[in-house]
């Protein structure tokens, strides 16, 4: 955990302050707690590794206690079958006997392989790779006893071991760790017939039925690839094992420590610096590329302790006890405890989210600049940072990162939303038609616990679309006060209260009613107080207990499923268009609304009688909203004949297409 940080108050906003990553703050690695792929070289940023072509991905240095590394100082797990899951950062090999020794770096230990033998490698995490070779031993012949024994397999003793190369083989690839862990249907045998090879993995890098060097050199286009399976369909012998590649890696990660921020505060924008370059090639110097296909997402989270998850030790009886995050790591894993699975009393239990001290992991920051989507209140916040490139030598370059806060308005300000004809629903949900104009309270309420926090007058609600704004209260009881001001937009609602405050001596709770509707399963009203023109940042809204009158303590409201019409509300302002330019009925309008889509994909054209394309007005991904389009009444700059057609909307889904079609008219 880092405390003790380096803050960078912002000129003019004297209560604002920004805990800086990076450039001009704190060293990204000493503020880490997990990198993936990262170059550890360069210090002043966060940027992929960049993959040596001369260098052989999976050899590294031995580590502390005798093991074998890859090139990234990650050691090697060894075993005939599959591992039980796959893990990044954690190379495997399994397969044939003698699979550490593919792998030792030592080109004079031999292994053979027998008919329809395999060697599985997951090499930990996505790499760029173009080449993987294998070859026997130089020097040395096959005996029929001493550390060579199994090699008599091969044929008759004495033979040259840099002869007895396999003389067919597959090279296959795969991104898909579900491949890497179904294992392999061995069988014994010399044959090479075809239909030992149902062991590759999809993607055949090559295949030989006829090789015939010693050195197995097998080159191809560069392939994101973190899977490789070598299939033997006959008997030989083989040394090693190298991977090659080039360019930079195309997925990584940097996961920061838990940052202390002294006391609950209030987080402002998320800003950060970030460059993309192209490499000509290993030690060129590269040049910025901004249009390359490469990006960053930064998420976030916060909490209210110092660890975001609750870790459990196995107890005499089987149940399970919390113990720190300390302890749990001291204690065996139930994977290597036992084998089978069954927990032992002191093992390590389970791990669980701390959801009621912690936030979820927030949507992606794409954009520097953008709010932060972690709630306000907490103490601690983490971050974590990913760079990927869908291209081989482009790259992103991470300067920096900032986190804006500031001193709490509250502490804290909850609310909860209900209908208001209905404000204790039962079990306390708020359940309400798709579509449908509904009238909705949010009752909030502050709390202050220091002379510091300054209360606020103004608020802020998030909703799906434009409201109705209706009514607001405040008091106990509730009286009607006529704000100072308030605003409407598409998508909030902010009213403005200078004339009555909330703040520590004068702390009233108060009420928003408004109308509006909703188009998905879920809807969370979000909010914000704030000072108008203050030092400090906005504060969000938790969902709590904020009256007694009304019992949802939550800012959701849901639809129910069996009501879901994912497409509904197709409505044409006329059934007749004459489009003569008299100003009556020229055009047509149709609005249609969409329920329950994040994104899908929306066709609306007009048509003929015999389902002839006309006219298209609508083809792209649209989400849950109402829509209005126009058509003129021509096609391909032309009017149309007089005649009937048919207005036709169509959503496609995952649970399949929606339609909905509509007759109009055309006359002159």
């Amino acid at each position: 955990m880092v405390t003790g940080m380096l803050l960078v108050p912002i000129v003019g906003d004297t209560q604002v302050s920004r805990l800086v990553i990076g450039q001009g703050g704190l060293d990204w690695r000493e503020s880490a707690i997990e990198t993936v792929g990262i170059d550890s070289s360069v210090t002043e940023s966060l940027q992929p590794y960049e993959i040596d072509p001369a260098a052989n991905i999976a050899v590294g240095p031995v580590n502390k206690s005798g093991g074998f590394t890859n090139i990234f100082g990650l050691s090697w797990n060894i075993s005939f079958n599959p591992p039980p899951f796959v893990e990044e950062k954690k190379p495997w090999i399994y397969g044939s006997r003698g699979q550490i020794l593919t792998i030792d770096g030592d080109g004079t230990q031999p292994t053979d392989v027998a008919a329809v033998d395999t060697y599985s490698f997951d090499l930990g995490f996505l790499l760029p790779l173009n080449r993987v070779v294998f070859f026997p031993p130089e020097t040395g012949r096959t005996t029929s006893s001493g550390g060579n024994a199994s090699l008599t397999r091969v044929g008759t003793t004495g033979l040259l071991l840099k002869d007895q190369y396999p003389r067919q083989y597959t090279v296959s690839g795969s991104t898909n760790e579900r491949e890497f862990l179904r294992g392999t249907s061995g069988g014994g045998g010399a044959r090479g017939d075809l239909r030992r090879f149902a062991n590759d993995f999809d993607f055949i890098v090559n295949r030989n039925l006829n090789h015939s060097k010693r050195i197995a050199d097998v080159r191809f286009d560069t392939e994101f690839l973190r899977f490789v399976r070598l299939t033997f369909p006959l008997t030989g012998i083989i040394a090693e094992v190298e991977f090659y590649g080039e360019g930079f890696l195309p997925q990584t990660r940097w996961v920061s420590q838990l940052f202390d921020m002294g006391e609950p505060v209030n987080f402002g924008r998320l800003h950060y610096d970030f460059e993309v370059y192209r490499s000509p090639g290993l030690g060129l110097e590269p040049e910025l590329d901004p249009h390359a296909d490469v990006r960053v997402e930064i998420e976030l989270r916060s909490g209210r302790d110092d660890s975001p998850q609750i870790h459990h030790i196995v107890t005499e009886i089987g149940t399970e006890d919390v113990v720190n995050e300390k302890d749990y790591n001291r204690a065996p894993s139930t994977y290597l405890g036992s084998g089978s699975g069954i927990a032992i009393p002191g093992q390590q239990g389970s791990i669980l989210d701390d959801v009621e001290n912690w936030s979820f992991w927030s949507a992606p920051h794409t954009s520097s600049g953008e709010e932060i989507r972690s709630p306000d209140g907490r103490q601690f916040v983490q971050a974590r940072a990913f760079i990927t490139s869908t291209e081989v030598f482009a790259y992103g370059r991470l300067n920096s990162l900032s986190i804006e806060f500031s001193p709490l308005l509250a502490d804290p300000v909850v609310a909860e939303v209900a209908l208001l004809d209905e404000p204790q629903p039962e079990d306390g949900v708020v359940e309400v038609p798709l579509g449908e104009p509904v009238n909705l309270t949010y009752d909030v309420r502050a709390d202050f616990t220091s002379n510091a926090q300054v209360g606020f007058n103004a608020i802020r609600l998030r909703t799906p679309e434009a409201v109705e704004f209706q009514r607001f209260e405040m008091g106990e009881p509730l009286a009607g006060v006529e704000p100072d001001s308030f605003v409407v937009n598409d998508g909030s609602l902010v009213v403005f209260f200078p004339s009555n405050p909330v703040q520590p001596a004068t702390n009233t709770p108060l009420r928003l009613t408004f109308g509006t509707r909703v188009f998905n399963f879920t809807t969370e009203f979000e909010g914000e107080v704030f000072q108008i023109g203050g030092e400090n940042l906005p504060q969000s809204i938790d969902g709590g207990d904020a009256t007694p009158l009304v019992s949802t303590n939550d800012l959701r409201v849901f639809a129910p499923l069996h009501r879901l019409e994912v497409l509904s509300d197709l409505e044409l302002n006329s059934q007749v268009v004459t489009p003569n330019g008299d100003g009556m009925h020229d055009g047509l309008l149709l609005s249609y609304t969409l329920h329950g889509v994040s994104s899908a994909d929306v066709e609306a054209g007009v048509y003929d009688l015999a389902g002839r394309l006309v006219r298209r007005l609508v083809s792209e991904l649209q989400g849950e909203g109402r829509y209005t389009e126009r058509w003129d009444g021509q096609t391909q700059g032309r009017q149309v004949p007089p005649g009937t057609y048919l207005v036709r909307v169509a959503v496609k889904t995952d649970l399949g297409t929606f339609e909905k079609i509509r007759t109009i008219a055309i006359a002159y």
